[in-house]
């Protein structure tokens, strides 16, 4: 624990010093091609190390034991036998269709809700405890929860990630609904909008293009709980091909699965991007 703390410490101590040796102005914009090579430098640097580190042949002659973490190439060599033997795509296709599956109820329920408890306080006072359970009850409580509500099937995969999703969203819909500027709701009182037409016509389309990206965001974070939702007698999908993995002691495999999954959800929120700029144009950095 106490090595934890130091480099915690270090880490900031020199990121600090990096800062302030660098000169760097506050929120200077970055021209894209330097935000391109910083990151690439990262990612170099990180592989470097981890080559470092793993280098060797047999596991004395390395910093780091192959169980504790595979060299990149023992990585890249567990891909075949995932996708030949253990059916990586396939896996990845039943995670997928979880994983949307889940988040699409999920948005169905939150958003409209979410809205709603945002723009008439009865509402909100009745359900407020659905948005205070994100807050304080930890997501990895509904894993047994869900298994006792719907058993060992596919219901109770879609079932926890709905739930994870849910909690995540409705919280972040409430807030973009009341970030909407009272102004505009005035104006249309005054031209003589219903209370309806407040809703439909000035809180939703001012709000929508933040709850997009809260969407966004909230579809990556179904990516995240994808493990938990198939730790437990999936039989398929990247969550059970870590588990399984795990069991046999193949370390590479789990790191192999861990970039697929990385992977999909980057490209994902590409489109979800994408998706974005098309609808709302006028949001557009660039």
């Amino acid at each position: 624990m106490l090595g934890f703390f130091i480099f915690a410490a270090a880490f900031v101590l020199v990121l600090t010093l990096v800062v302030r040796l660098a000169r760097l102005n506050v929120r200077r914009e970055l021209p894209e091609t330097n935000a391109l090579g910083l990151t690439v430098l990262f990612l170099s640097l990180l592989l470097l190390g981890w080559w470092f580190v793993t280098r060797g042949e047999t596991p004395e002659q390395r910093i780091l034991n192959p169980i504790i973490l595979p060299s990149p190439m023992e990585v890249l060599q567990a891909f075949p036998r995932l996708h030949f033997e253990q059916g990586l795509v396939r896996s990845a296709g039943v995670s997928f269709l979880r994983v949307t599956a889940g988040f699409a109820l999920a948005a169905m329920v939150a958003v409209p809700l979410g809205v709603y408890m945002a723009t008439f306080p009865p509402i909100a006072a009745f359900f407020r405890p659905l948005s205070l359970v994100g807050a304080y009850v930890p997501i990895v409580v509904f894993v047994p929860l869900t298994l006792a509500w719907f058993g060992l099937s596919e219901t109770q995969k879609v079932g926890f990630l709905f739930i994870g999703c849910f909690v995540a969203l409705l919280p972040m819909v409430i807030k973009d609904i009341s970030d909407v500027p009272a102004a505009y709701l005035d104006v249309a009182v005054t031209k003589g909008a219903s209370q309806w037409q407040l809703v439909r016509h000035v809180l939703v389309p001012v709000a929508q293009a933040s709850i997009w990206d809260h969407l966004r965001g909230v579809y990556g974070v179904g990516w995240g709980w994808i493990i938990l939702a198939e730790v437990v007698n999936a039989e398929r999908g990247l969550g059970y091909l870590i588990d399984i993995s795990n069991r046999r002691g193949h370390t590479n495999a789990i790191f192999a699965v861990i970039i697929v999954i990385v992977a999909i959800a980057v490209a994902c929120d590409q489109l979800w991007r994408l998706g974005g700029e098309f609808l709302f144009p006028y949001r557009r950095t660039r």
